[in-house]
């Protein structure tokens, strides 16, 4: 396995919300570093050293994989103990703050948004779906 390629995979599979790849590369890592692989450079800033990047690594792996896993657990996608925060996707209308109202209006395709900027979820409002 390349700790490396794994790292960087791990962390593209999460901005794109590919839950399933998440928890295959994060397992790998942790079972990478479990069994003294060498640990990826987490950081292009500097040298941290091996032990640094080691529990970077372990750290954001744990927690991603346990993210992933609630995502891919809850049937609606939503991790418990995260706001309900949500905006259209296409014209940035905000829209209620529970997902039982949301869908109730006619929102449609709401998905778990980490790295949003400033809602939690992404989706497509009454207007914008009747649009189609």
């Amino acid at each position: 396995m390349d700790p490396q390629k794994a790292w960087i995979e791990m962390l593209r599979s999460w901005t794109d919300r590919e839950w399933l790849e998440v928890t295959e590369y994060a397992r790998a890592l942790l079972d990478w570093l479990a069994r003294d692989g060498c640990a990826p450079k987490t950081t292009p800033i500097g040298n941290l050293g091996d032990e640094c990047h080691r529990k970077i690594t372990r750290t954001v792996a744990r927690y991603m994989l346990r993210r992933a896993t609630s995502v891919l657990e809850d049937a609606n996608g939503i991790p418990p103990g995260v706001y309900f925060s949500l905006c259209c996707a296409d014209c940035c209308d905000e829209g209620p703050d529970q997902f039982t109202v949301a869908t109730q209006q006619g929102w449609t395709g709401i998905e778990y948004t980490p790295a949003g900027l400033s809602e939690n979820f992404l989706g497509r409002c009454p207007a914008c779906s009747r649009g189609d």
